[in-house]
């Protein structure tokens, strides 16, 4: 397993301590959860039953259940009308600290809303005592959070811990390609985002390019019409919002040009969007001076923003096994498509502890035809940091810094009393000129990619 040490150190002493746990791990579909929970369930000193559940309802999820704990306990399976059952039955048989893991069980909550109830008579009754442990995982955040974290839920309170598991950062995407230079590191990573099971696929000692033709543009391919497959497993519509993910993969923002793009009306989008959100393949984000102003809609997973950029517009080539003209216009286009992930990695760098300015908020500023990449704010010092990205060839000179300083006065944030810092990131460097610059003013910080990366190995 690569990398996801906080996730281990927050998860192993809990299932090895003498406490009972009721454990929640949720967060979108190949993120990596299963492999966190199975891999800490392997090494860890204390029995355990792990089980995937399914859609096929609670009695037959429950009986498969209770057969997987018989094998476990080899014994002969217990006859059982539901979870209540397989839990007494569990209880009984466990001798000493025990923990159980029940993977999607948002499947369980969508399929029967008195799940909740069910499992907490279980936390509250049946193991109440006893030395058994449980572990709820989940890819529907939603379900998780509404069915099972929630206020609402009549399983709120009984969790001792839970843990949402985001995608990686390019730091720890950085360990599945250990031999890559960090220009190669945010040029893959622009291509694959930081979902584990995307990482894996490509094969580190291969070019990029090859690794696009041999693993996405290939029919067959694991990752050839993976997002298709998501959408499938997760939503009702899928033609709808595959509609919206390209229209805004393509550069349509806002509510209104994507209902142009898709030609539906925009009343009619917010229900496919909230849904994307939940499903963290899409934010809605606004100037970060300003969290309730205006809102713009972008894709979150790079993969996504890939495959819906280069690989559905050629859907009919990549069929008929034509890829090379699909590897053509990628690599023709590729420089476009990474700098706006560099935006994304050097705002991931920003909030990182080792940035030299620390700041509570990051993201992006725009207002009218003004745009900043990246702006980080700390209320505590009053600091507004200001960055421009360049994904470019040239290196950058002192007109990039002239242009931000222009831009400054209009970022509204805090008063005429703030500290201002400025960052300049640049995939080939800085001119001599502006270097010579940077020596004599505390107030401006120069990164290139390596730079960027060194935030996330401190």
């Amino acid at each position: 397993m690569i990398d996801r040490e906080p996730e281990r150190e927050w998860l192993i002493p809990r299932i090895e301590g003498p406490d009972r746990e009721t454990l929640v791990v949720y967060g979108r579909r190949r993120v990596g959860k299963t492999t966190l929970v199975t891999e800490s369930l392997a090494t860890a000193e204390v029995e355990s039953v792990y089980y995937l559940c399914d859609r096929r309802g609670t009695s037959v999820n429950a009986r498969a259940f209770g057969e997987r704990c018989a094998k476990h306990f080899d014994d002969v399976p217990p006859a059982v009308d539901g979870f209540l059952d397989a839990f007494r039955y569990v209880a009984d048989r466990a001798e000493g600290p025990f923990v159980v893991a029940l993977d999607e069980f948002s499947y369980l909550v969508e399929e029967d809303e008195t799940v909740p109830s069910v499992f907490q008579t279980i936390v509250d009754e049946v193991l109440a005592g006893t030395d058994v442990s449980l572990i709820l995982l989940g890819s529907s955040i939603s379900m998780m959070e509404d069915g099972v974290l929630s206020y609402e839920s009549p399983l709120y309170g009984r969790r001792t811990g839970q843990w949402r598991m985001e995608p990686m950062t390019v730091g720890e995407a950085a360990a599945f390609f250990p031999q890559y230079d960090p220009v190669e590191l945010i040029e893959t990573y622009s291509v694959l985002g930081g979902i584990p099971a995307y990482l894996e696929q490509f094969d580190p000692a291969s070019d990029l390019q090859d690794n696009i033709e041999r693993e996405i543009l290939s029919k067959g391919a694991f990752l050839y019409d993976e997002p298709e497959f998501l959408l499938r497993q997760e939503l009702r519509d899928p033609t709808t919002y595959m509609s919206i993910l390209e229209a805004i993969a393509a550069g349509a923002t806002r509510v209104t040009e994507i209902g142009n793009e898709i030609d539906r009306d925009a009343s009619s989008l917010s229900r496919y969007l909230d849904n994307l959100v939940e499903l963290a393949l899409v934010e809605r984000e606004t100037p970060v001076t300003d969290p309730d102003g205006p809102g713009v809609y972008r894709l979150t997973d790079h993969f996504v923003r890939f495959w819906f950029r280069f690989c559905l517009p050629n859907r009919s080539l990549l069929e008929q096994g034509r890829s090379e003209p699909v590897r053509e216009s990628i690599e023709e286009s590729f420089p476009s498509h990474v700098s706006w992930t560099f935006e994304d990695v050097c705002r991931q760098a920003v909030r990182s502890a080792a940035f030299p300015v620390d700041c509570s908020r990051v993201g992006r500023w725009w207002y009218d035809d003004q745009e900043v990449d990246v702006v980080g704010i700390d209320e505590a010092t009053e600091t507004l940091l200001l960055g421009e990205c360049k994904w470019t060839v040239e290196p950058v000179g002192p007109g990039l810094l002239a242009d931000l300083e222009t831009t400054e006065p209009s970022v509204r944030w805090c008063g005429s009393d703030r500290s201002v810092v400025y960052a300049l990131f640049s995939k080939n460097g800085f001119t001599g000129e502006l270097r010579e610059i940077a020596l004599d003013r505390e107030d401006l910080i120069l990164c290139t990619p390596a730079d960027v990366l060194d935030c996330f190995e401190s």
